[in-house]
């Protein structure tokens, strides 16, 4: 009987002591890959703090430094490649980039992916591919991809046209902040698209809201509102200073439009010279609209003055 005790003891104490070293193996490795990701993560956080500072060189040493560990990394050396910071512009090998952190999970790179996918960017374009890798970013909560991938729905590109999942999904983009689904929901209440009955007022509100965060179209859909009297009471005045705003940054539309204005003294002073510069900038884009006006400004002005006019256009800079 002494001998089974002991032999039972002897068992036991074995037992113990393999799973007291797995469990210390376990620790360690734990360890190993918890201080390893902490590595990576600081990594890529400087990184990221580098590139912000605008030291490309120094972000690209750390981003490319761990790209085989975290998809993180490999997102922001896409970028890197993709805008040619740091390192010579490549977009062949930005998508590559972007595709591993995209099957890894990465919203961001998914919807970029798509991107590449729908305008063909080093991929032929594939409208089906580019709607599967919106909806994986867009089923993360990634506001852009779901604009982009409302964009699809509605124009049927990819996927079965679905307005109301495209209404669906630009609401859910812009109540995550993107301010560009609130222009796609300005024209959705501006023409009803079949969605929605026509709700002038709504549709101003939508291009107010984005363009006030800077989008020159949306300023431009704005004014074009105010000049009408459309959703807003009409005031030129104000639809002439979107239009300055939307001009600046190089709307050919905005232009246009605000050149007649300044040309006829719609909502402006009449001033030939300004007229003529927006009309000038306008013709580089559309030649035959802007002609129309064109013409009559010429005769307003001397030679002098319009070669002046020319040589600051041709210094334009859109903002």
């Amino acid at each position: 009987m002494a001998v089974a005790v002991q032999h039972n003891n002897t068992t036991a104490h074995k037992a113990t002591s393999y799973l007291l070293r797995g469990a210390v193996s376990m620790v360690v490795a734990a360890l190993t890959i918890l201080t390893g990701g902490h590595r990576a993560a600081v990594a890529s956080d400087d990184g990221v703090a580098a590139y912000e500072a605008g030291d490309y060189a120094s972000a690209f040493r750390k981003f490319e430094s761990e790209t085989t560990a975290r998809p993180e990394a490999q997102y922001w050396l896409g970028r890197l490649y993709e805008e040619g910071r740091g390192i010579a512009k490549d977009p062949a090998r930005a998508y590559k980039l972007f595709v591993h952190a995209a099957l890894a999970g990465h919203p961001e790179a998914q919807r970029i992916v798509g991107v590449y996918h729908e305008i063909g960017k080093t991929v032929p374009v594939n409208f089906p591919q580019a709607a599967r890798w919106y909806e994986k970013a867009a089923s993360q909560g990634n506001a852009k991809a779901q604009r982009n991938l409302g964009s699809l729905y509605f124009s049927g590109k990819g996927v079965l046209v679905d307005r109301a999942r495209a209404l669906a999904l630009f609401e859910k983009a812009a109540a995550n902040g993107n301010a560009k689904a609130h222009r796609n929901l300005g024209y959705i209440y501006y023409f009803g698209s079949g969605v929605v009955p026509v709700d002038l007022e709504r549709a101003a509100k939508h291009f107010a809201i984005s363009a006030n965060a800077g989008h020159g179209r949306a300023e431009y859909d704005l004014a074009r509102l105010y000049y009408r009297g459309h959703g807003v009471s009409r005031d030129v005045a104000e639809a002439a200073k979107r239009l300055e705003a939307a001009a600046g940054t190089g709307l050919a539309e905005a232009q246009l439009m605000l050149g007649r204005l300044y040309w006829l003294g719609e909502g402006v002073p009449r001033e030939p010279a300004q007229a003529y510069y927006w009309l000038t900038l306008a013709s580089a884009q559309n030649k035959r609209a802007a002609e129309h006006y064109l013409g009559e400004v010429r005769k307003a002005l001397s030679a002098d003055e319009r070669r002046k006019i020319d040589a600051e256009a041709a210094d334009f800079e859109p903002r």
